[in-house]
């Protein structure tokens, strides 16, 4: 079973964060630039303090009236938020998104964020390692 340890050899360890109080409009346009959903946020000292994501912003439009440009991060983000370390299955941390509702995971080694693992991450790997399996049956049927 694969790990998200193997997911961030292949992805890459490490994630971009966020400060919370970096302006909405200014995470916004960052999020976008970096092509991602969401984004840790972390304190002056490197410690998570919240999530951040697009379903955020646009939930704070409809709770702001819209008037989101004087919003901070630490006004939007997510508090509560879940994570994982290296060596969870695949299975394990998409179990654990499904229970919190959440389609990205910070993953932490020794109290350290070394890594965010997000929904597709895992779909893409639990598909080749599906691929792998049917395979390895059909070449051992075939034998």
């Amino acid at each position: 079973m694969t790990t998200i340890r193997q997911i961030l050899d292949q992805k890459g360890w490490g994630a971009v964060v966020l400060k919370g109080r970096q302006s909405v409009p200014q995470a916004a346009r960052f999020l976008a630039a970096k092509r991602i959903g969401a984004a840790p946020v972390v304190d002056d000292g490197g410690g998570l303090v919240g999530m951040l994501s697009e379903r955020d912003i646009m939930r704070s439009v409809g709770d702001f009236d819209g008037d989101i440009k004087t919003r901070t991060v630490a006004d939007l983000m997510t508090r509560l938020v879940a994570s994982c370390t290296p060596d969870v299955t695949i299975l394990d941390a998409m179990l654990a998104m499904t229970t919190n509702r959440c389609r990205h995971l910070p993953v932490f080694e020794d109290d350290t964020l070394v890594g965010l693992v997000s929904i597709g991450d895992l779909v893409k790997a639990r598909i080749e390692e599906a691929e792998f399996e049917v395979d390895s049956l059909r070449a051992y049927i075939v034998s």
